[in-house]
């Protein structure tokens, strides 16, 4: 948390020149580095390392607790039959895991406070 308030880290964040407003690994690794000095490499080595042992988590069906940010989970669906809305054809969905992402309450708050600025 102190590396992002005090750094720019977060800053850097939204002030990237993103034209598709979405957070990529390359943003994640340049944020990284400007933060905290690191080399491109040790950057982009520590975020391949997070990413994979996230991962490596979630497969083994461990829940992540990310406090003030969120939680992950794996969610399982039953097979079930699906219908074409189109073309009304009938097929057959397997059963599968899926990702849960559940936001903290004070990621929840963040981003309800600006509800009020919102264009629309």
């Amino acid at each position: 948390m102190a590396l992002m308030q005090n750094s720019g880290f977060e800053q850097s964040l939204y002030t990237a020149k993103n034209k598709k407003n979405t957070v990529t690994r390359e943003h994640l690794i340049k944020c990284i580095k400007r933060a905290t000095g690191f080399s491109a490499a040790q950057s982009s080595n520590l975020v391949e390392q997070i990413l994979s042992f996230l991962s490596e988590q979630i497969i083994l069906d461990k829940k992540i607790r990310l406090r003030m940010f969120g939680s992950f989970s794996l969610r399982y669906k039953n097979a079930r039959i699906g219908r074409n809305p189109k073309t009304m054809v009938e097929a057959d969905i397997p059963a599968r895991k899926v990702i849960k992402f559940t936001p903290a309450p004070t990621l929840k708050k963040r981003i309800n406070s600006n509800i009020d600025n919102i264009d629309g």
